[in-house]
């Protein structure tokens, strides 16, 4: 995977320091991605620097996650990652970015944008909608005491993370699922692999009903759906079709859950062409 070299940085967002990669110019329009459940901001690599060329592209490590702290205090709702956005935005004295969101990262994009309108240029939502029942929640909850935390080597990794939520995909290449094995975990002291998440984030899961968060959107809205993913129910699609205003659907055939690694040229071809679209 071509992936360009990021540059490294912090903030800090409350009492937490976060970890955010940047590729491109700071002239050029902003792009901040929120990484999928249980990954990284090195997850958008290979897209970041597909687009850096017209795009200053802002991938964060959301809290709990890659090399941002940990919440203390176990604080991990939506709203919490939302303010991450918030402060990164202030941070880098942004008036106005796009906010693109894959999965849970997605409903963290939706809060910010409905939120904050006039600094949401565009919101950018992959194969998740507004919902997240109380039965889901609650088998987060059950995922986080089942977890396994420690591997003997990164096959062993990746094999896991096949088995899991978000890995059933037929259509990923081997090298896209190495690659995020690869930031997702740190060695230990004593040779095993070892997260570099906060697994006790999914202990304080909650249930979600943001239909007024969709209805709230003010910005130019793209849903990117996968073909073979069933987290959209077509009811769900089609209401937040007509719920928000200047709303676009793709859905990329072959695709699952993870429609950037499933199929990243179809997946950056749609981006690009939506943001084109509003002159983005």
């Amino acid at each position: 995977m071509s992936t360009g070299h990021p540059a490294s940085r912090v903030f800090r967002s409350g009492d937490l320091q976060l970890h955010y990669l940047e590729w491109g110019s700071s002239e050029a329009t902003p792009i901040i991605l929120l990484h999928h459940l249980n990954t990284h901001a090195h997850a958008w690599d290979q897209f970041a620097a597909a687009i850096s060329n017209s795009y200053r592209v802002l991938a964060l490590d959301m809290r709990g996650h890659g090399d941002s702290e940990w919440s203390k205090t176990g604080s991990y709702t939506t709203a919490d990652h939302a303010s991450d956005v918030a402060a990164l935005m202030d941070h880098l004295k942004l008036e106005r970015a796009v906010i693109l969101g894959g999965s849970v990262g997605g409903r963290v994009a939706l809060v910010y944008a409905a939120e904050n309108p006039q600094r949401a240029a565009a919101l950018i939502m992959e194969d998740v909608g507004p919902v997240r029942s109380p039965e889901n929640a609650a088998n987060f909850t059950r995922m986080a005491e089942a977890e396994v935390t420690e591997f003997d080597n990164m096959d062993a990794v990746v094999e896991y993370m096949r088995a899991h939520p978000g890995g059933h995909s037929e259509h990923r290449p081997e090298a896209a699922w190495r690659y995020v094995a690869k930031y997702a975990t740190r060695l230990q002291d004593n040779g095993k692999l070892s997260w570099k998440r906060d697994v006790a984030m999914h202990k304080t899961a909650e249930a979600l009903q943001l239909w007024g968060h969709v209805e709230r959107i003010q910005c130019p809205f793209l849903l990117i759906l996968g073909s073979d993913s069933t987290t959209v129910s077509p009811e769900h699609r089609d209401r937040m079709m007509h719920s928000a205003s200047n709303s676009t659907l793709v859905t990329v055939q072959e695709a699952g859950h993870i429609v950037v690694h499933d199929r990243p040229q179809e997946y950056q071809q749609a981006v690009l062409e939506f943001l084109k679209t509003y002159s983005l």
